[in-house]
């Protein structure tokens, strides 16, 4: 037979196409435009998906190294990060100020006070400090306006410390926004699946 344009495994029986090179393994093509699979679907800057991608995973390798001021330059100075809580089976706080959350700090000044009692170890949740290993899957860009970047991920945390061992996980949204400095993180929800909360819980838990 002759060769299509992909490539054959040898040998005469299970032979599969493979795909024409220069495609990453995992990464699918972006859909053209008035493509009919893409009905729906916003077609995505593969850069900016690299971009969101990096900046997660270095807020994952920061929390689990405690490398607290490059974990904090991640974030712009006006940044919200709230942790909800879970009002019923499915439905969860929106407004940290009127209605029950985990944690809420409105400026990275308040993640920069939060930081400073881990170091000073002024406070329980952080004496000792437990190891951490997070993973962050799923990462999806849901939206764009302007300088700012709408994300989803999932997440799943492993701690293990004096007290024992836990695995939490959820969902994060990040609002990221584009500085010169590069893409910040302007405002972080985290999801818990979780609705009774074992154990401690500070910012690198999650």
């Amino acid at each position: 037979m002759p060769a299509a344009d992909g490539h054959r495994l040898r040998g005469g029986r299970g032979l599969r196409q493979l795909g024409p090179r220069g495609l990453l393994p995992g990464l699918l093509p972006p859909l053209a435009a008035g493509d009919e699979r893409g009905a729906g679907l916003m077609v995505v800057d593969t850069d900016l998906h690299v971009q969101v991608s990096t900046l997660l995973a270095r807020e994952a390798t920061y929390l689990d190294e405690k490398n607290w001021d490059a974990w904090l330059d991640l974030f712009a100075p006006d940044v919200e990060y709230f942790v909800p809580a879970w009002l019923s089976e499915d439905t969860l706080t929106t407004d940290p100020r009127t209605q029950l959350c985990l944690m809420h700090m409105d400026s990275r000044l308040g993640l920069e006070e939060r930081v400073f009692r881990i170091r000073s170890r002024d406070s329980f949740a952080s004496l000792p400090l437990d190891r951490t290993a997070h993973q962050t899957s799923n990462i999806l860009i849901t939206g764009q306006s302007g300088d700012e970047v709408e994300v989803s991920a999932s997440w799943l945390v492993h701690c293990v410390g004096p007290r024992g061992q836990a695995t939490r996980g959820g969902r994060y949204d990040y609002t990221l926004r584009r500085t010169d400095g590069g893409l910040k993180i302007a405002r972080k929800r985290i999801v818990m699946i979780d609705e009774k909360i074992e154990g401690t819980v500070d910012v690198y838990h999650i």
